[in-house]
């Protein structure tokens, strides 16, 4: 849980720049870009095969919430890039548009992948959350029937999400509406 705290706290950082003044976003764009399908995959390769929860489940849910973290900070260095170039062209705002979609849909991809590993966890005597509700909702059968099915669906979308976002990205800098 203080991962997922500390995750949501890059939400309030916004680089500008990360060393003698060189652009912030194009270099953390590069974590997201790759964490991003790391998360898909792991999140998909659990859905089908929910026992490699016992080995990978906690390490799949830490990088799950690091590749949201830096969704976060590209998306707020990406807003300084915009900020400091004056640029606002509209395929700009398409690739902004499509990674606040990004942001919204990872976050509950990361969510739903956590839900799925308590679910596992619970189903299989390995310990409850420790809250009742939530131990009950989880501890049933269908409950990880549809939190792997949702994990699935969330997976695919973030996959498809990260690459769009990536593609309009790309677009806007090799029309070189890029200003400097």
């Amino acid at each position: 849980m203080g991962l997922g705290v500390l995750g949501f706290s890059t939400l309030l950082i916004h680089l500008k720049s990360l060393w003698k003044g060189i652009p912030a976003h194009p270099l953390l764009i590069h974590v997201p870009v790759i964490l991003v399908p790391v998360s898909v995959l792991g999140a998909l390769a659990v859905a089908a095969w929910p026992a490699l929860q016992n080995r990978y489940g906690t390490l799949l849910s830490i990088v799950a919430i690091i590749a949201m973290s830096s969704i976060f900070l590209a998306m707020g260095a990406g807003d300084q890039l915009a900020h400091a170039t004056h640029d606002h062209d509209a395929l700009l705002k398409a690739h902004a548009h499509a990674a606040t979609t990004l942001e919204i849909v990872f976050i509950i991809t990361t969510a739903v992948l956590i839900l799925n590993f308590a679910a596992f966890r619970i189903s299989n005597s390995h310990g409850p959350t420790g809250l009742k509700p939530l131990d009950l909702a989880l501890g049933n059968p269908v409950s990880g029937y549809v939190l792997r099915g949702a994990l699935v669906v969330l997976a695919l979308i973030s996959a498809y999400a990260v690459y769009h976002v990536g593609d309009l990205g790309a677009q806007h800098v090799w029309a070189g509406t890029l200003k400097s």
